[in-house]
């Protein structure tokens, strides 16, 4: 046996080990096993199953642009928070807007004062605007000069913000 100083390594002398093995030769190793499905039954899954979530996907698409309206109303209600009569006065334009976007525009012009009212509260059930905020909506955009109460605006902004996150369109 002699040690090889410059590469560190041992280098044994013929024969080493078991002569008896020398001539034979090592086969090669098999083939890797794929990991992909082989049989058709895991390929028409997987095809059935990516259709199925391009649909969804599609569907939460268009359900995301259909509610584009809501967002921008709700953005426009935290935007222009304030106290300022102009302020309120906008509320009532700004739910006719979202439910003219949202339902039928000849159903919803038709509708005034209390009528109104139990409108937008048969289109939303968190929000009862009959009871709590009778005829505020309606003294809002046509009375000259309507004051509420801190109370009344807190509740009447509630009201609003509920019904434009919570009603039921007809596409929904």
């Amino acid at each position: 046996m002699s040690v090889d100083n410059t590469q560190q390594t041992i280098a044994f002398d013929k024969p080493w080990g078991n002569y008896l093995l020398e001539k034979i030769v090592e086969p090669p190793p098999p083939e890797a096993i794929s990991w992909l499905p082989q049989t058709i039954g895991w390929k028409i899954t997987f095809v059935i199953l990516f259709f199925y979530l391009c649909f969804k996907v599609i569907a939460e698409y268009k359900k995301y642009k259909r509610n584009a309206y809501r967002r921008n109303a709700l953005a426009w209600l935290k935007q222009y928070q304030s106290d300022e009569e102009w302020y309120y006065r906008q509320l009532p334009v700004l739910l006719r807007k979202t439910a003219i976007t949202a339902y039928d525009r000849t159903k919803i012009t038709s509708l005034t004062g209390s009528d109104w009212d139990s409108w937008l509260d048969s289109q939303c059930k968190e929000t009862d605007f009959t009871a709590s905020c009778s005829m505020v909506l309606h003294q809002l955009a046509f009375a000259p000069e309507f004051n509420l109460s801190s109370q009344e605006k807190q509740i009447l902004l509630q009201h609003v913000s509920t019904w434009i996150k919570h009603h039921r369109g007809q596409n929904d």
